[in-house]
């Protein structure tokens, strides 16, 4: 009985507003009221319908245009769902859940429940919710509430991404009979019942608007029109903007869906532009009506070049005709146009421009496809170019649709994009664009998708490497305008989808390339491996501290030639030749890359430092050790060695006798056991002349 409390007490809290209303909606309405509080209280327990949880959601296979049967859609017996509670809904009694794949971004969603346009409805105050996500983890992208309780709810949603799942959410304060209606496609006319959010009119192309709901959420934007004076405003209404781009003659024609409804309209400037309606001033003001659709006040209505006068107020006085005279316009100046259909049954209208008027702001969608004759083969690629422009502000978006069987099949941004199709047949490339107006524009073009083999492959050979490197070359197919799958069946055995395949000898071999199609081509393609190319690593060497090396490589060729020099420390040199002067010894690792292919080496370097020694005795016994008698030099350089024995005789002068070691003989005699005495001349490494003299002593 929770429910039914809570929906009567909903009931009651509703009753001021009923009051207001005009009596003869008042009367059906509380009669409906009636109705639905005899079965509350009189039903038993409320049971559950299959599509009032989220899980059990009901499947709209077509959203493009749906709508539910007149008479057979009821959510009295439904409960409510554990999902949470709509942003803007004022309860949640009786929820149904329908759901729908996006075909398109935009979405408008309608409920009507009880309106004489919809007879058979009892629902009450519609709710309607959009979600986005899957059951349990839902994100709301749309919400609306009837809360003037015209019964008549529409919302609208864009940016839906096609192919995305989504969720509707319907509800009512008073459940009963309704239908819902939804269009989900490009570009769906919306229409605005408020002036600052009307609709902005790029171009005077025809309108053609199927209902119109409501007076918006300001019903009362219509007070200060002059023909209007003492009268409630707006019924259900739709609002235009437009700024104009000529000083011409602004005449139109609003046509009735219904003969017999009343349409009025009062065109505004807005002096401030678009999106602000304050300090609007009434232009022309139309409120002419009768009761019967013969009469000259009913059917269409407008501005055209023969009327005279601006205003007609309500009623059908003698010389009304429905008509007002035209509207020159100001170039850049802005103006609003508000369309009320006073019968209030929520039927639309046709509104068509005369020739002469322009609107800024027009965007025109134009592209072009490489395939001038609009032909292309299954599988071939396709170029899409966008030309489009507009001659007020500029392109801010671009959403392409190739069709059926396009990889991509949709894609946003201005491209080129470039487009391949594995279905056979005419496709339709759509092309929609956006200015920072707002105004979309569309293009649309055929493109005939035909089977027919042009299927190309060519090969590139890129060969291996002497060793220590790969020797096998490496054999690359490239295929144009094939369809994948591809078969690659390669002369050396190896078959499959692989592009690639490695060769280890020189020859000639073939490639054979079939497609999905059946498309076949092959050819025969030269392998020489592997390259003829070396290098050759310099020796190690052994310098004296100070003294400089150049260490070069010797390779073939050598005008793809890269050598990096790594020494011990890490510091790298560049180039096939370098010049060192190192003041120790220095390893290096050596990195060569001729022609892509790689060899390594180290390369030493032993640095000597100057050393200048003078031996105190020696044993010249043919041991091969000591066996004679001179200074240890590195670096410097002996100019002469004197000795002497003990009495003054001189045994050995390296000048005489041409070598610069003593072997302890005297003129061919072994010399005896004795101290003996010395001089030297040595020239050091820096060039300075030193003289040495001293006592050796030989042992035997």
């Amino acid at each position: 009985m929770f429910i039914e409390w809570v929906l009567l007490a909903k009931l009651f809290s509703l009753l001021p507003s009923f009051l207001n209303r005009q009596i003869s909606m008042q009367m059906t309405r509380n009669i409906t009221f009636l109705a639905f509080l005899f079965f509350i209280l009189l039903s038993p327990t409320l049971w559950a319908q299959s599509n009032d949880e989220c899980g059990g959601a009901t499947v709209i296979v077509d959203p493009s245009d749906f709508c539910t049967p007149d008479s057979s859609t009821d959510n009295t017996i439904a409960t409510p769902s554990n999902d949470a509670f709509p942003s803007c809904w004022s309860n949640v009694g009786a929820d149904l859940w329908y759901t729908f794949t996006a075909a398109a971004p935009d979405l408008i969603v309608i409920v009507k429940g009880q309106t004489p346009s919809f007879p058979t409805g009892t629902l009450f105050g519609p709710e309607v919710a959009v979600y986005s996500g899957t059951c349990g983890n839902l994100t709301e992208i749309g919400c609306g509430f009837d809360q003037n309780f015209v019964n008549n709810l529409p919302i609208a949603v864009s940016g839906l991404v096609p192919g995305e799942q989504y969720f509707i959410r319907v509800d009512g304060v008073l459940p009963g009979f309704f239908q819902l209606c939804i269009k989900n496609q490009e570009n769906v006319n919306v229409v605005s019942g408020d002036c600052p959010t009307g609709t902005f009119l790029c171009s005077t192309a025809p309108l053609v608007v199927d209902q119109v709901f409501g007076a918006g959420n300001d019903p009362l934007e219509l007070s200060d029109a002059p023909c209007l004076i003492g009268f409630a405003g707006e019924s259900s209404s739709a609002w235009y903007v437009f700024t104009a781009a000529n000083n011409a003659k602004l005449t139109f024609t609003i046509t009735p869906n219904a003969p017999d409804d009343d349409i009025d309209f009062v065109l505004y400037r807005l002096p401030n532009g678009p999106g602000d309606c304050t300090g609007k001033i009434s232009e022309r003001c139309m409120v002419a009506g009768d009761f019967t659709a013969a009469s000259p006040c009913m059917g269409p209505t407008g501005l055209n070049l023969t009327a005279t006068d601006i205003n007609q107020p309500p009623g059908c006085a003698a010389g009304m005709d429905n008509f007002l005279r035209y509207l020159t316009l100001v170039p850049g100046r802005t103006y609003a146009l508000c369309i009320n259909n006073f019968t209030t049954i929520g039927n639309g209208f046709t509104i068509e421009w005369g020739q002469d008027a322009l609107f800024q702001g027009t965007a025109t969608a134009n592209f072009s496809t490489d395939e001038p004759d609009k032909k292309i083969c299954l599988g071939e690629e396709v170029v899409v170019t966008d030309s489009s422009y507009t001659n007020d502000g500029v392109l801010t978006g671009w959403h392409w649709d190739f069709g059926d069987g396009s990889i991509p099949d949709t894609i946003g941004g201005v491209g080129p994009h470039t487009v391949q199709y594995q279905t056979l047949g005419p496709k339709q490339i759509i092309l929609t664009v956006t200015n920072d107006n707002g105004c979309v524009a569309l293009d649309t073009s055929i493109l005939l998708v035909q089977f027919c083999c042009t299927l190309d492959a060519s090969v590139s050979v890129e060969p291996g490497c002497p060793a220590p490197n790969n020797p096998a070359a490496v054999a690359t197919v490239d295929v144009q305008n094939g369809l994948d799958p591809l078969t690659i069946t390669w002369s050396n055995g190896q078959s499959g989808a692989e592009d690639t395949t490695s060769i280890l000898t020189s020859g000639t071999y073939s490639v054979l390339v079939e497609d999905a199609n059946g498309c076949k081509d092959s050819l025969t393609f030269l392998v020489n491996t592997p390259l003829n190319v070396s290098a050759m690593f310099p020796p190690d060497d052994t310098i004296l501290q100070g003294e400089t090396v150049t260490l070069a490589i010797t390779a073939m060729p050598t005008d793809s030639l890269t050598v990096t020099w790594t020494d011990n420390d890490g510091n790298v040199l560049t180039g096939p030749t370098i010049t060192i002067t190192p003041q120790e010894t220095v390893h290096y690792n050596v990195v060569v890359n001729n022609t892509g292919c790689f060899f390594s080496d180290s390369v030493s370097v032993i640095v000597d430092k100057p050393k200048y020694e003078k031996p105190n005795a020696f044993t010249p016994n043919g041991d091969g050790s000591n066996d004679t008698f001179g200074p240890v030099l590195i670096g410097h350089t002996l100019i002469q060695l004197e000795v002497w024995s003990r009495w003054g005789e001189k045994v050995f002068d390296s000048i005489n006798e041409g070598k610069n070691i003593w072997d302890g003989t005297i003129n061919g005699e072994v010399a005896p056991s004795d101290v003996y005495v010395y001089r030297m001349r040595v020239r050091l490494v820096s060039g300075e002349e030193k003289v040495d003299k001293g006592d050796v002593t030989l042992l035997r």
